[in-house]
């Protein structure tokens, strides 16, 4: 204990009485100190850009997420309303066309609109125009009835399956408005399948009305879409 004491006092007296050996001691403490300084913003750096590039991925997984959840928030929409209107068409007024005024060319455009008719029945249909108008048209009406029910069922399972491949992007309140508007298009189109049987597809088609509309609103909200129009003073 005694020599340590007695060799750190003597280093004491080198470094207040000799310069030299004072500018050492200080260069060494400095030298060290810096490099420590240098080793320590180095591994702060480091640090520094791993939580920029975590950050960065972060931020670009929202926005792509975001994006994502916008498209197929509208996509969603246009393709239930399109289902809505293909569905709740089949029944009502002008469900299927009359063809009463209609003439051989009238006939032709139509039964060669996609889905084209079949061809047999394209050539029934024309040949018995002019001859058997009551056969043509039972032949007619049938085949045109067919024709809306499968794009009807087509627009229909379109919209449901791109609903349930996206469900996961929806909010919960959003997925629930969705599957409500959907029941009664359901509803309408299995009554469309049975020919015979009952039900209130007046009542279905407002209830599909009211429920894709609501679930409009819940997505202008998502969306943060604003009316433009001023809001009326009491």
């Amino acid at each position: 204990m005694n020599v340590v004491s007695t060799a750190f006092g003597a280093a004491l007296v080198a470094y207040f009485a000799i310069p030299p050996f004072r500018r050492f001691v200080d260069g060494r403490i400095t030298h060290h100190f810096d490099k420590l300084l240098a080793t320590h913003k180095h591994e702060l750096t480091m640090l520094a850009d791993i939580e920029r590039a975590r950050l960065q991925r972060t931020v670009e997984n929202s926005r792509i997420v975001v994006a994502r959840k916008h498209q197929v928030y509208r996509r969603l929409f246009l393709q239930l309303h399109a289902a809505m209107g293909k569905v709740t068409h089949l029944f009502g007024p002008g469900s299927v066309p009359t063809f009463n005024t209609w003439d051989r060319e009238d006939l032709k455009d139509y039964m060669n609109e996609e889905p084209r008719f079949p061809g047999a029945i394209r050539d029934s249909v024309l040949a018995n125009w002019d001859t058997d108008r009551a056969f043509a048209l039972v032949q007619l009406q049938r085949t045109a009835r067919d024709r809306a029910v499968d794009e009807a069922e087509r627009a229909f399972a379109r919209a449901w399956n791109y609903f349930l491949g996206n469900e996961l992007y929806l909010p919960d309140a959003i997925a629930q408005k969705a599957h409500q508007a959907f029941q009664p298009l359901f509803n309408t189109l299995n009554l469309a399948k049975n020919p015979g049987a009952h039900g209130d597809y007046t009542g279905w088609a407002k209830e599909a009305s009211d429920r894709v509309t609501e679930l409009k609103n819940l997505l202008r909200a998502e969306l943060r879409v604003v009316d433009d129009e001023p809001v009326a003073r009491t």
